[in-house]
């Protein structure tokens, strides 16, 4: 018979003794928020102005990694407390996680003008244009020239962003028109639910819901949503909330995860692939219909205000193969096809087979239910960033919810090292050090960001499969040994 502490869950296991994480784990938590909200505060102080130099604000944001590392590390290595002081704690964390963010909300954005870019889209829209047909500088939109306008940047391309984003700048500009503070408050609004969907989640698979602080604290989060002021915050909302209403019981459940899974398609295109996870057989109609059907009506809008043009410049610049930010898979390919000559017709379809064949196989091994939610969604993703013509800081911050799910301690002295964890431990490196692309800048050499960055992941995620490869072969001779079977590894 199983023992009690074997039956218990995992976030009680690799744990220091419980008396230090009763005692200490919630004063030693606010002291490091109180540490990170006093840093914010001189950060915020002193930050550049825009069209300045930007390494004093990449410095400031490395050195914030400190209090955060340090409560995710105490977070993970002590046991959770019970009860009240429970939901104190994570009251706490919900807390200091919009004090961190509200700090930044009236700092003019310095790395990126996307945002900007936004409230003009929304202005053009309100004013009988589309988009997607009109770049900023056409002389049709002369009129509505403001700073909306002057702060914007790529003014001689239509829009990129889906009708959903589209919507919510909208949404932002109605409310408060040309404001950017205002819209990036509602995005930390966006990753404030989102922090509150993954303690949910968290709490629901018997692991610590102060986890969230892995998202909810993360610097690179804080950044790009409260003060560069980017959509990812909306499209990791609308995909949590799809991964919440997956497991909902309630009747209608299923047509609402179909509406919310579209929603996060219509703010970025590629999680649309999360059908294959959420998707749970034939008679799941609702969920499919729901979500394709909402898809349609969402551009029918911008087809008619837009003369049939609703992908703008999208397809320019998903194909910008070569960018010295791209995914690792994009670059080798690009390189590839220029010493051979081959057309970049081959990368697409590279990219293409990838996809559709880790698509078909976490399809089939979630109806088989072979592999956790969690880990489907952090394979899907990864994935896409290994294709992408494209890698920015703020994309990559849709990997932390997954990773605050799978992490955990990377050797026990129980089980030895962990293939899972490593991993974990290596895509969460990578969400953190993607902010150094902002060093390189238009630079020619990014070897050394692709050293320091892809290849260190590459490293954890080599050593997670060699260790998943020889625990496959330890189980598969144990099974093997059990039912008298011969004793050998195949080869």
């Amino acid at each position: 018979m199983p023992t009690l502490e074997q039956l218990s869950p995992p976030v009680h296991q690799g744990h220091v003794s419980s008396s230090f994480g009763e005692t200490w784990r919630l004063p030693l938590l606010c002291l490091l928020l109180l540490i990170a909200i006093v840093y914010n505060t001189f950060f915020a102080l002193n930050a550049p102005l825009p069209d300045t130099n930007e390494n004093p604000l990449l410095v400031a944001e490395l050195i914030s990694y400190l209090p955060y590392l340090l409560a995710c590390v105490l977070v993970l290595s002590t046991r959770a407390p019970e009860g009240r002081k429970r939901w104190l704690e994570l009251g706490i964390i919900l807390l200091g996680a919009v004090v961190l963010r509200a700090q930044l909300l009236g700092i003019q954005p310095n790395l990126s003008r996307d945002s900007w870019r936004y409230l003009w889209d929304a202005r053009v829209t309100l004013h009988g244009f589309s988009p997607y047909t009109y770049a900023p500088n056409h002389p049709l939109l002369l009129h509505l020239r403001n700073m909306l306008y002057e702060n914007s940047r790529f003014r001689n391309v239509p829009t990129i962003y889906p009708p959903g984003a589209q919507g919510f700048y909208l949404l932002s500009y109605l409310l408060v028109p040309d404001n950017l503070p205002f819209l990036k408050a509602l995005f930390s609004l966006c990753e404030m639910v989102s922090t509150g969907l993954l303690a949910l989640l968290l709490q629901r698979k018997g692991f610590d819901p102060a986890r969230c602080l892995i998202y909810g604290w993360c610097p690179v989060a804080i950044v790009e949503a409260a003060l560069q002021g980017h959509v990812d915050a909306l499209m990791v909302m609308f995909i949590m909330l799809t991964l919440v209403c997956s497991q909902g019981t309630w009747r209608g459940a299923r047509a609402v995860t179909g509406l919310c899974l579209a929603l996060a398609t219509l703010t970025k295109l590629y999680p649309i692939l999360l059908l294959v996870v959420v998707w749970r057989g034939r008679r799941d109609w609702w969920l499919l219909i729901t979500c394709l059907l909402t898809i349609a009506l969402s551009y029918i809008p911008y087809l008619i205000l837009g003369h049939g043009q609703i992908f703008g410049f999208f397809a320019s610049y998903a194909s910008e193969v070569g960018s010295m930010n791209g995914g690792p898979l994009a670059l080798f390919m690009y390189r590839l096809s220029k010493q051979t000559g081959w057309p970049l017709q081959v990368t697409y379809a590279v990219d293409l087979l990838l996809v559709c064949s880790v698509s078909l196989w976490i399809g089939i091994r979630r109806l088989q239910e072979r592999i956790s939610l969690e880990a489907s969604v952090l394979i899907l993703f990864c994935v896409i960033f290994l294709i992408s013509s494209h890698v920015f800081p703020w994309y990559t911050t849709v990997l932390l919810p997954p990773v605050a799910m799978m992490v955990g301690a990377p050797w026990t002295r129980a089980s030895g090292w962990s293939g899972r964890a490593l991993a974990c431990i290596g895509l969460w490196y990578f969400v953190c050090a993607s902010i150094f692309s902002y060093f390189f800048g238009t630079s020619l050499n990014w070897n050394l960001y692709y050293t320091y960055v892809y290849g260190v992941t590459a490293v954890f995620l080599l050593l997670a499969l060699l260790l998943g490869m020889r625990n496959w072969r330890i189980d598969r001779r144990t099974r093997s040994a059990s039912q008298g079977g011969p004793q050998y590894i195949q080869l």
